[in-house]
């Protein structure tokens, strides 16, 4: 119980530091981020560099959480809807990265995923090479339960990437979507 408050109290902290309101031009963040290669749905490896010259909306999560990762899910495709419909779809790339790898196989996103209907690359691999990703972007998750039925506890950011792949806004789980239209359309 104690370390789960510990975790929270991260979290906290982390979600103050990291909500706060960006300036209009949308600065850089040295401190998350960075490259990576992840299994994508079809098996095939997918690294960030994959999507250079796209604005890339980042979502942590898991597949069989329920409430806040399709929810969040169902608010990133609206955003890509407001996009489609600006002609702007098409320089951006969502992207779900899941903290679940055994229930998450790349067989399993490529079944869910398109349910959203917003073109989001669901990316999976192994406990490490997840752990290590989530760490560069400041990601916190907490695995709770028994080993067949288990849940997660963890943080719910949303990441706005730059086309260079530079972390340059996050956002709660709970964005304003009409806010991550114009602050991508700014970084377009």
């Amino acid at each position: 119980m104690q370390l789960l408050a510990r975790f929270l109290t991260l979290c906290w902290f982390v979600g103050l530091a990291a909500c706060e309101p960006a300036p209009p031009n949308l600065p850089v963040n040295d401190r998350l981020g960075g490259d990576f290669t992840l299994t994508d749905q079809d098996g095939r490896p997918w690294g960030l560099g994959d999507a250079r010259g796209r604005v890339v909306i980042l979502f942590f999560g898991y597949t069989h959480c329920p409430d806040i990762c399709p929810a969040t899910l169902a608010r990133v495709a609206q955003v890509q809807r407001h996009l489609r419909e600006q002609g702007a779809a098409g320089a951006v790339q969502p992207v779900f990265i899941t903290f679940d790898p055994q229930r998450d196989t790349a067989q399993h996103l490529k079944a869910y995923l398109p349910w959203f209907k917003a073109d989001i690359i669901g990316l999976t691999g192994s406990d490490a090479d997840i752990r290590a990703v989530a760490q560069r972007y400041g990601v916190v998750f907490l695995k709770s339960g028994a080993a067949d039925r288990y849940d997660f506890t963890h943080s719910d950011f949303i990441y706005l990437l730059d086309a260079q792949g530079r972390v340059r806004k996050l956002y709660p789980a709970d964005f304003n979507i009409d806010e991550v239209v114009n602050d991508v359309q700014t970084l377009l």
